[in-house]
């Protein structure tokens, strides 16, 4: 049992280890403590326990309910008479061993109360603990001191409890070691004296990195102000006055890196701070000088991406009416097509039959000059013929002529419709020179525009993402300041300043806490005092509890030999009454000792948790001081990125300025081209239409001599759709008669002239005849 207590001693006192300030935090320290005091009293209670069984047993004096250890005592102390007087001397001893049982358990109670009263007053500090963790890197190095200096405690109080082992067995010992113990406790005084000088430095640099802090953030604001008056923005209105300011300096980067470094610089060495201070203020009236450039080049930037997305939307409108025009185009071109088509095929088609005409025209001029001779009375029958349809005509030349007059009209009215068709068609191909024209434009302008939009897409997706970036690096910062501000309203309400912040403004609010802090430190300052002095108290307690109990083991050993030793009453008596002084001496020895111990134990756990805080207060303006500097180089980054495509686009405008100049020299040589190819087409066209007219006239001529032969040979051309094998053979049938009748001829040139009066008697006479209906219907019938 001795030897588990002190090494519980040394777990209670051992905070210097390595574990310990990997994860430290004074809830566990404190648990830790609670409960190691908690197994010592339960320890305790069972000790006792024990002790007033072996009271009760010796009291009663029976073997049977003797323990071992009793039993095994020598041979004379069991062979010895129990008189009545050994009875009362054990009686005696026992009261007396009731009333310092007695007056255990009331210092148990009390301790137990003053156990609880710390337990509450732990669990009410552990919520604030929570909130005061963070890691203890700055301070490593007075950690080290101070876990030199508690491993130097251990030893000492090893070394205490190894004295008060010692104590047992002889007081020299025990006065020797207390000697050393007031030496050891002088030297502890000394050393808590440094450590409390040293803390009150540390507190004072950080009083004095708080101010500055405060100092450095109105600061802040002020240069928000002076940027906001300076830009003509007011942040008054605003939920984010911040982010709005730093969207507006997008190019105010590499200032703020110069910053990054003088902030950097501040935090390593407290000394630098003014000087650093200096250099931002010079860097503020450069920032402040450069704002004006910068807006300019926004300015000129965002007017340049307005006149690029107008162009975009021009191009864009551009290409749906190109691709209009485009279809339209292409529906005219096919009906133009399909129209050239079918007058090339009528165009075939008359080219085909001029030629036939033709060949039948040489054959018709051979058979006119031999068919002169039969003109007359193929006139008749071509009045004959003529008078069929649209009443009678006379056999005479002037009434034929009307008729084919009439013919000719009705002729020449199909052919300017014709010629209109050919001018329809004509200007049908002009329209589709021009639509070509216009279509392979369209296509140009369609693939630059393409590519416009191409390049247009790219610049637009570009910007797009430097947007999105934007809009997350605003979102980042707006985030920050909600959770600055969600800090401060937390540090507000746990510092019970809701009330006085509401009527207060935003600017007053860090002045109202900074007050309230100060407030809260000395009220801490003066619970810490309180603290230490009930730490110390439940510490001595503790030892005189450890001691009492070694006591009462030395108490019982003592006793065992008293009850062995039977016959040296008297002087076991006495020996027991200077043992018991002893031991109440010891015992309030070692509460005092466990009283300043827990004094000490609750200092140190007051400075750690000093320690904590400032060193929280540093990492929380380290973080700032970090997040500044990745916002500083990011809005670097995004500068640099904005200045690439500033210079992207400018190269693009000039290669766009040289593409479309080309473009129109292209044009205009395309111009020139097809009014050249327009003056040639219509040239030709001119030609086509002389051919064409002199092709009508020869056909017209064609169809007439065809008609006049076929009239001349008595056939009906108006009635019968004649082919020309039939007039073929009908004239060669009258050069075959006509050849026979030259030999006729030359066998009777004695009565030519009586047959050519004859001929001219009768053909007056029949001319005469065929004028009335009656006979020009016979000749009709008879020529059919």
């Amino acid at each position: 049992m001795s030897n588990h207590r002190p090494d519980s001693a040394l777990k209670l006192i051992d905070v210097s280890r390595n574990d310990a300030f990997r994860s430290f935090s004074p809830t566990s320290l404190s648990n830790r403590t609670v409960n190691e005091l908690q197994e010592q009293i339960s320890v305790l209670k069972r000790q006792l326990e024990e002790k007033e069984e072996l009271i009760l047993s010796l009291t009663t004096g029976s073997n049977a309910s003797r323990p071992d250890y009793q039993k095994e005592a020598p041979d004379s102390y069991l062979e010895m008479p129990v008189t009545r007087e050994h009875l009362n001397h054990y009686r005696l001893a026992a009261e007396a061993v009731r009333s310092e049982l007695a007056a255990l358990q009331v210092k148990y109670e009390c301790a137990s109360t003053e156990l609880q009263e710390v337990k509450s007053r732990l669990a009410s500090r552990e919520t604030s603990v929570h909130e005061l963790k963070g890691e203890m890197e700055s301070y490593k190095e007075n950690n080290a001191r101070q876990a030199s200096l508690i491993s130097s405690l251990r030893k000492c109080v090893q070394e205490t409890e190894q004295e008060t082992g010692a104590m047992a067995s002889s007081k020299n010992r025990a006065e020797i070691s207390l000697h050393t113990v007031s030496k050891e406790n002088s030297v502890l005084k000394e050393r808590v004296e440094e450590l409390e000088g040293k803390l009150r430095k540390y507190i004072n640099e950080w009083d004095d990195t708080k101010q500055e802090a405060s100092s450095s953030e109105r600061k802040y604001k002020e240069f928000l102000v002076q940027l906001a008056s300076r830009m003509d923005v007011e942040c008054r209105g605003r939920d984010d006055p911040q982010d709005f300011i730093v969207s507006q300096l997008d190019k105010l980067y590499n200032e703020n890196t110069r910053q990054k470094c003088r902030i950097a610089s501040l935090e390593e060495t407290v000394s630098a701070h003014e000087v650093e201070s200096k250099a931002s203020r010079e860097t503020v009236m450069r920032l402040v000088s450069e704002v004006g450039r910068e807006q300019r080049a926004a300015a000129s930037f965002t007017k340049e991406v307005e006149s690029l997305r107008q162009e975009l939307e021009n191009t864009i409108l551009a290409k749906r009416s190109l691709e209009r025009e485009n279809r339209a185009l292409q529906e005219r071109l096919e009906a133009t097509r399909r129209a050239w088509e079918a007058s090339r095929l009528e165009l075939g088609t008359l080219e085909k039959q001029s030629k036939e005409l033709d060949g039948s025209l040489r054959s018709s001029l051979c058979e006119a000059k031999s068919n002169q001779s039969l003109l007359q009375a193929f006139k008749e029958e071509l009045a004959a013929l003529l008078s069929g349809r649209s009443g009678t005509v006379h056999p005479t030349e002037e009434a034929i002529k009307e008729r084919i007059q009439e013919i000719c009209s009705s002729r020449e009215s199909q052919k300017e419709s014709l010629s209109q068709m050919e001018v329809k068609a004509s200007r049908l191909t002009d329209q589709l020179e021009r639509q070509t024209e216009l279509h392979e434009a369209a296509l140009q302008r369609a693939r630059q525009t393409e590519e416009q939009l191409g390049e247009i897409r790219e610049r637009l997706s570009s910007m797009e993402g430097e947007l999105v970036s934007g809009d997350v690096f605003r979102d980042g910062l707006s985030h920050e300041k909600q959770n600055y501000m969600r800090f401060l309203d937390e540090l507000s309400e746990k510092m019970k300043l809701d009330r006085v912040v509401r009527d207060l403004g935003f600017d007053m609010r860090l002045d109202a806490i900074q007050s309230r802090a100060e407030q809260l430190v000395k009220l801490e300052s003066n619970a810490v005092v309180e603290n230490k002095t009930l730490a110390h108290n439940l510490n001595r307690k503790l030892k005189t509890q450890k001691e009492q109990l070694e006591s009462k083991e030395l108490h019982m050993e003592l006793l065992r030999k008293k009850i062995a030793q039977l016959e040296e009453e008297k002087r076991s008596r006495t020996a027991l009454a200077v043992e018991r002084d002893e031991a109440n001496l010891t015992v309030r020895r070692l509460q005092k000792k466990v009283e300043r111990l827990q004094k000490e134990l609750g200092a140190t756990r007051l400075f750690n948790t000093d320690l904590k805080s400032k060193l929280s207060d540093t990492n929380e303006l380290k973080i700032k001081t970090l997040e500044q500097n990745k916002t500083i180089e990011e809005m670097n980054k995004s500068l640099d990125k904005v200045e690439k495509v500033k210079v992207k686009m400018e190269k693009r405008l000039t290669s766009v300025k040289s593409a479309l100049d080309f473009t129109e020299h292209e044009a205009k040589e395309e111009r020139q081209r097809t009014h050249s190819l327009l003056e040639a087409v219509t040239s030709e066209l001119a030609t086509l239409k002389h051919t064409m007219g002199e092709l009508a006239k020869r056909e017209r001529q064609l169809v007439d001599f065809r008609q006049v032969v076929s009239r001349m040979l008595g056939l009906n051309v108006s009635t019968l759709a004649l082919p020309d094998y039939e007039i073929i053979r009908r004239l060669e049938k009258l050069i075959q008669g006509q050849h026979s009748h030259r030999v006729a001829c030359l066998c009777l040139d004695n009565s030519r002239e009586q047959l050519n009066q004859d001929f001219t008697t009768r053909y007056n006479h029949a001319r005469g005849t065929l004028t009335t209906p009656s006979a020009a219907d016979k000749f009709h019938n008879a020529a059919s």
